[in-house]
């Protein structure tokens, strides 16, 4: 899911603006449609929220980095407003990161659990681990999603945006996790749940494996018998005038 921003216009001529979230910029020109169906208003513009890198000095100091913007002007303005001269702002090229193991996904949960029933501050939580963990695609996606929180987003929105690396189901009870007030206890049975229906599947795939080891050997030993032993016994049958049966 992403981030997209729309700017429409009234008949009245006064422009609206907003955010919305979602999977491409076609589904996010058909969700603004049925919004403007109740405030009437032109679609004007429409940007999708990326990730830029920029090069930046202030005297002697020169700094890098990445930030998310919907355009290269933002990210130029927030660097001149403090003060540093902009080298270049440019597009980061986008590259499909998949999804990450189930495993780093379960780890991540139960981990959070543990910090939580320590009384650590969430955003600290999200901090440590999106520090500590190897796999890139979920440590930048728990980047995003502290970031996202911190601005005072809602949280089973934000959740519900990576639901595709985090999986639907944990993404909403993570995300339910952060409005009941016992956040540790549901982080702690959402590992757990995730932890047993992990166990499940190995279970299956186990379970499976022998019967397939066995059918793909009989698939085996029969074109072994017809392709070898049956013309051999043939030619036998054939060299000491026995009838074929």
């Amino acid at each position: 899911m992403a981030d997209f921003r729309f700017q429409g216009v009234v008949p009245s001529g006064k422009i609206v603006q907003g955010t919305i979230t979602a999977s491409n910029a076609a589904e996010a020109k058909k969700k603004i449609q049925e919004l403007s169906k109740g405030r009437s208003f032109r679609l004007d513009k429409l940007e999708k929220r990326l990730m830029f890198v920029y090069k930046a000095r202030k005297g002697e100091k020169i700094i890098e980095g990445e930030q998310k913007a919907y355009s290269k002007a933002e990210v130029e303005n927030a660097l001149t407003s403090m003060g540093y001269k902009v080298v270049y702002v440019r597009k980061k090229l986008a590259m499909s990161l998949g999804s990450p193991p189930v495993a780093d996904v379960i780890t991540f949960v139960r981990l959070s659990a543990d910090l939580l029933r320590e009384k650590l501050p969430f955003n600290e939580v999200l901090n440590l681990l999106s520090n500590d963990i190897d796999n890139k695609a979920l440590r930048e996606t728990l980047k995003d999603i502290n970031a996202d929180l911190r601005k005072g987003a809602e949280s089973e929105r934000v959740f519900m945006k990576y639901e595709n690396i985090l999986g639907k189901f944990t993404a909403k009870m993570l995300g339910l996790a952060s409005k009941s007030g016992a956040m540790a206890e549901m982080y702690d049975s959402t590992a757990k749940f995730l932890e047993r229906r992990l166990e499940f599947k190995k279970s299956m795939k186990s379970a499976m494996l022998m019967p397939m080891i066995t059918l793909v050997l009989l698939i085996l030993a029969t074109i072994f018998y017809v392709a070898y032993i049956f013309p051999e016994t043939a030619r036998m049958f054939l060299k000491y005038g026995i009838e074929l049966p």
